[in-house]
């Protein structure tokens, strides 16, 4: 099942019997057609378009509590399979790669080990999604390197466990499972030793996926009482790590630049697609229609 550790704190604070506020019979939100136009926008003249790949840690290098148990992607059929995933995603030709490595500090790390990418003639035995996604793209496209866009990340979920620790409830209005639809409920470590790793992002990057995955952190909404505020606070975190992200891209792009590539962990797409929306300089773009069969 998609579900994540805030799923899991959260759920103790959930009453046993809680019912659910709708009806069994209600359509159910996530439920939603692929793709969706009325979440990837058309693009108008004039901005450049930022494709958002969600992903797993493929490295399983995450600090967060809970990830997707990634098999090695280093042997050789994996790494066929990711061959064919950027194969697919190059029809894009975007003029810059971001990836989930931290600007300013992970900079020269960046440089270093792209060019050291480059001498081996693609070879490396960091499993990282930024190296086998990333600089897979770049080397294809021959692009100079990669340019690290992430934020310093707070510790998120700490005040959520020390207020529930100390007593303090979190109000829930129904049982958020009866949101994920059949079609998510899988064993997403078992999933990704099933599939190919085209067809495993394939799955992720659905909207119906997006959604489940970022839903989850509004669970922390009512995680709050009197003065005390952790649940708005981490969310407020959460959306200034995913603005800075996106302002980064902006630091990143020059004139004329047209198209941008980001891999991101799949939790980040739906926030930094909706700032790419609004924000005048940018369209957001899906992944979806490079990765389906020709």
């Amino acid at each position: 099942m998609l579900t994540s550790s805030l799923l899991r704190l959260l759920a103790l604070a959930l009453p046993a019997a809680c019912a659910p506020l709708v009806s069994a019979q209600a359509p159910n939100p996530f439920d939603e057609p692929t793709p969706n136009p009325t979440v990837w926008p058309e693009c108008a003249g004039g901005q450049i378009q930022v494709m958002l790949l969600g992903t797993a840690h493929l490295a399983n290098n995450s600090p967060d509590t809970y990830t997707v148990d990634v098999p090695d992607v280093l042997v050789p059929e994996r790494q066929a399979e990711l061959d064919d995933l950027v194969e697919r995603l190059a029809a894009f030709a975007p003029q810059h790669v971001g990836v989930e490595w931290v600007w300013g500090e992970e900079d020269a790390r960046a440089d270093s080990l792209y060019a050291a990418y480059l001498a081996s003639g693609g070879l490396s035995d960091d499993a990282d999604e930024a190296v086998q996604v990333g600089f897979r793209l770049a080397r294809r496209l021959g692009l100079d390197g990669v340019q690290p866009i992430d934020f310093p990340r707070d510790p998120l979920s700490t005040p959520i466990r020390e207020y529930v620790a100390r007593g303090g409830e979190i109000k829930h209005t129904m049982d958020y499972n009866q949101l994920i639809p059949d079609r998510l409920r899988v064993d997403e470590d078992s999933l990704i030793r099933a599939v190919s790793l085209v067809d495993y992002y394939t799955w992720l990057n659905d909207d119906s996926a997006l959604r489940g995955n970022h839903f989850q952190m509004f669970m922390a909404l009512g995680a709050g009482q009197d003065a005390d505020y952790p649940g708005p606070n981490k969310l407020t975190a959460w959306y200034g790590r995913n603005v800075n992200m996106v302002h980064h891209i902006l630091r990143t792009v020059r004139p004329g630049d047209e198209r941008v590539f980001v891999v991101v962990g799949a939790g980040h797409v739906r926030s930094m697609r909706h700032m790419l929306d609004e924000a005048p300089h940018f369209c957001p773009v899906s992944p979806l229609p490079y990765l389906e069969d020709v």
